[in-house]
């Protein structure tokens, strides 16, 4: 009897986690290309990572041995967009706003792997030049890459929620409960 190794389980894990999500349907065909190994689960963590928001950009910097990934989307220029709105509606800093906290705590959440040689950052905020967007580190000791796109599919989907509710909550207080319209007859009438 052959023993299979976690990588076969992983892979798997990884198709399932693709199958349930909304990530196009292209993403979902070409998981059914690799095969259920090792090698295959460490180069389908790289690929798959870039399947999940609309734009995402991977250097590698052979002097240190650094892989940086820059995860930019619509839904995070959105997020960052309604933020602001949010502040300046409630007049609070962005210290002060929950979403923000809400998303920095969803991405250290997120980005915590068994792994080592790694670090991640944001930058979501307007005081930070730049597109908006998320970051992520990995050296040649992190082994973890399987788990970075589940990671980041948690990502989405608390960008998308957020979204959802401050658009609900934004637009709840910009509604305007138009009064009717009275006439000077009507008025004379009244009286």
């Amino acid at each position: 009897m052959q023993e299979l190794s976690h990588t076969f389980f992983s892979v798997l894990r990884l198709a399932k986690i693709f199958f349930d999500s909304d990530v196009p349907d292209k993403a979902k065909n070409d998981i059914g290309l690799w095969a259920l190994d090792e090698d295959s689960c460490y180069a389908l963590g790289l690929e798959a990572s870039e399947w999940i928001f609309q734009n995402t950009a991977h250097y590698y910097n052979e002097r240190k041995d650094v892989d940086t990934w820059l995860f930019t989307d619509p839904i995070i220029d959105r997020f960052c967009r309604l933020c602001q709105e949010y502040e300046r509606d409630k007049g609070i800093t962005e210290e002060k706003n929950p979403y923000r906290s809400t998303i920095e705590q969803t991405i250290r959440e997120n980005f915590r792997f068994d792994s080592y040689s790694y670090g991640y950052d944001w930058r979501l905020s307007l005081a930070e030049h730049g597109r908006k967007c998320i970051l992520l580190f990995t050296g040649e000791e992190f082994y973890s890459h399987e788990a970075v796109p589940e990671g980041l599919l948690e990502i989405r989907y608390t960008l998308l929620s957020l979204n959802q509710k401050l658009e609900a909550e934004l637009n709840q207080e910009t509604r305007i409960i138009p009064l009717s319209v009275v006439t000077a007859a009507q008025w004379k009438e009244a009286a």
